[in-house]
């Protein structure tokens, strides 16, 4: 028998982004890659990258030329969970 479980997931970290990362999307950046107009929407981008999908920012669509340096998590997530069983 298999079960299913609702995980609802919330925690905050921080992440440091060279400015070189901001810098590198523009106009023509955004009509080939990702629609980020902001530094808190590339940063968003990249810290889901980084903390969800594990992928280091050489990795990264639109980045690869830049070394990983640029773009790390200082502090790792500190999550808080809720988990219940669905039917």
């Amino acid at each position: 028998m298999k079960r299913k479980f609702l995980v609802e997931f919330r925690g905050s970290a921080v992440i440091e982004l060279d400015d070189a990362v901001i810098e590198a999307v523009d106009d023509t950046w955004r009509s080939q890659l990702y629609d980020l107009h902001t530094p808190e929407q590339i940063a968003e981008h990249i810290a889901h990258n980084l903390i969800a999908n594990r992928i280091q920012l050489s990795h990264m669509d639109g980045w690869a030329d830049q070394p990983d340096s640029n773009a790390e998590v200082i502090r790792e997530p500190d999550w808080e969970m809720d988990v219940k069983e669905v039917k």
